[in-house]
């Protein structure tokens, strides 16, 4: 609030922080469902992307669901972080759990000719919050709210997991899907098992999602049932 820099973000707290968890083996398996295309298709055609608030939050999904983000990475994503190609966009991501293969820094997410696309709702939702290419603000931000606008407020700090999470379960409710079901993680959970099923090289799965092992990628993949019985119909029974 003083603005003086969290010491939660010094690399020997952090590092502590890390160890500890290691040590202790508190690591959390993600427990909800992941989040289907489908899903992610309704909560858009239930929303008005006119809205400021509204389109700040289905990026903030849409954007989860297509770089496997955690909510830790995704909320700290700065503008000069992005870059556009007229096919493709670029996120580095230069803080992470994970950097495998010392080369996931990167993002690449490919434009697409749906209203899902990640790209489409990045290009409408930076220019809505008058963010700049070269500003280091943080883009999902608090907003405030005006008479007859809003603005994002403090560059620095990054929106709080507890107001995403409270729009996410409400936006579930309302296309009729069980909030306790999901949670944020979901979104991530969901792109990362829509990718598997689909038969995406584990390679590029892998460094796209920015895992250290297959064991740790594995964790997030729940496979379909056409996957599941692949197994014996490929045993030469």
């Amino acid at each position: 609030m003083a603005g003086i820099p969290s010491p939660t973000d010094n690399p020997i707290v952090e590092a502590v922080r890390s160890a500890s968890k290691r040590i202790l083996g508190t690591a959390i398996l993600n427990s909800k469902e992941p989040i289907s295309s489908s899903v992610t298709h309704d909560i858009i055609s239930s929303s008005n992307l006119e809205n400021s608030v509204e389109l700040r939050n289905i990026t903030l999904y849409v954007l989860s669901f297509a770089g496997f983000f955690r909510f830790d990475d995704v909320s700290r994503i700065r503008r000069n972080d992005i870059f556009f190609n007229e096919v493709f966009m670029v996120i580095k991501v230069p803080k992470s759990k994970n950097d495998q293969l010392r080369r996931g820094d990167k993002v690449i997410i490919s434009v697409l000719p749906s209203p899902a696309c990640p790209v489409k709702l990045l290009k409408k939702y930076l220019p809505k919050f008058k963010i700049p290419p070269d500003s280091r603000d943080l883009i999902f931000r608090p907003i405030s709210k005006g008479k007859d606008s809003c603005k994002l407020i403090a560059p620095d700090k990054p929106i709080s997991y507890s107001t995403m999470r409270q729009a996410f379960r409400r936006d579930l409710k309302t296309i009729g899907a069980d909030p306790s079901k999901f949670e944020l993680h979901s979104l991530r959970s969901g792109g990362a098992t829509m990718a598997a099923n689909s038969g995406v090289s584990d390679r590029v799965f892998q460094r796209h999602g920015r895992w250290k092992s297959t064991k740790a990628k594995d964790i997030y993949v729940d496979d379909d049932l056409d996957q599941r019985l692949s197994v014996s119909k490929f045993l030469g029974l």
